[in-house]
């Protein structure tokens, strides 16, 4: 496995770099968004790791995806905002893990990854979690979600709601506004998560 270690934190990388070397990978260090771009033409780089403060997390993330947009990535977080969240999903972040997980569990995750996994931290879900309990949806916004998570095109939701396929688009621009992601994959993922939290909580106020 050939490796791409992004970060402005020296000992953390030199630490990285001490564990990768009893390993059979490669890994390729850089420590600001310039270097990412010189890494991967000179290294052949099978997954991403990004790890630093959330401003500069964003920048890494942002300046990778417009260097190589398919790359799998994985992100170390201590702590992670609604905001922080959104970022990672609309840059198709791949993993997001919190900083405890040890190194052998990254290498496990990051070799899940490669195989097409998306791994997001329970623990550092919370944040999100609670964002989507402060989100509230309409009967006919429910309904399309319903339709969403279970993979229906536009234009079958419009047949089986029986209103017009551009009433449709509306309720889906809506429901992503409110859940702040635009893409049809990652709001699915994250629209399936509110209906599992909202039957949830509706079998407990019974």
């Amino acid at each position: 496995m050939n490796l791409l270690f992004i970060s402005k934190k020296g000992l953390l990388a030199d630490m990285f770099r001490y564990r990768i070397a009893e390993t059979d990978s490669q890994l390729c260090v850089v420590h600001t968004a310039h270097e990412i771009e010189t890494c991967l033409a000179d290294f052949s780089v099978d997954i991403a790791i990004v790890y630093g403060e959330q401003s500069d997390s964003v920048a890494f993330i942002k300046q990778l995806r417009a260097s190589d947009p398919q790359l799998p990535l994985l992100v170390l977080a201590d702590r992670a905002t609604y905001e922080y969240f959104k970022v990672c999903r609309d840059y198709g972040v791949n993993g997001l893990l919190s900083t405890n997980t040890n190194f052998q569990q990254l290498m496990e995750k990051a070799a899940r990854i490669l195989q097409g996994e998306s791994i997001y931290d329970t623990y550092l879900l919370e944040e999100e979690s609670t964002h989507l309990a402060r989100v509230h949806f309409s009967r006919m916004e429910r309904k399309v979600i319903d339709y969403i998570v279970a993979d229906y095109p536009n234009k079958k939701i419009a047949q089986e709601m029986a209103i017009h396929e551009g009433t449709v688009r509306n309720y889906i621009s809506n429901i992503y506004s409110k859940i702040g992601l635009h893409r049809r994959k990652e709001a699915k993922q994250l629209l399936k998560k509110w209906m599992e939290k909202d039957k949830e909580d509706s079998r407990t106020k019974r």
